[in-house]
């Protein structure tokens, strides 16, 4: 770079953005000053399977879901809700059984279901 002697003066900045130059309004907006405040960009740095492992950590397993106490207000209805209806179910199905158990053993289905092979 020259100055008004045409002397050769070394610029601080190989970009040219130093003291000397400043740049107001719309000249920041031309094509040779728009690339002078661009910044370069940056690389990001790819994370390793090390870097991913370690950011995993308890709350990553659901084992800190209930230290706040919302799952359990939002859990503790349907739960119970659950509950009863599998003992609910657990009553029906043992009432088929004891249903089933006195109609074989009054003998009248031995026959039918009868698992043994018949010998001939």
């Amino acid at each position: 770079m020259t100055d008004l002697n045409e002397n050769i003066v070394d610029v601080p900045n190989p970009s040219g953005r130093g003291l000397r130059y400043w740049y107001f309004g719309a000249m920041k907006k031309l094509s040779g000053v728009r690339e002078l405040f661009e910044k370069p960009s940056e690389l990001r740095k790819r994370r390793t399977r090390y870097d991913i492992y370690m950011s995993t950590n308890a709350s990553y397993y659901g084992y800190r879901d209930e230290e706040d106490g919302i799952l359990a207000r939002v859990e503790g209805p349907t739960k119970a809700n659950m509950r009863t209806e599998a003992e609910e179910e657990r009553q029906r199905v043992e009432e088929i059984k004891r249903k089933v158990n006195e109609v074989v053993s009054a003998g009248v289905l031995r026959e039918t279901f009868c698992l043994r092979k018949r010998r001939m």
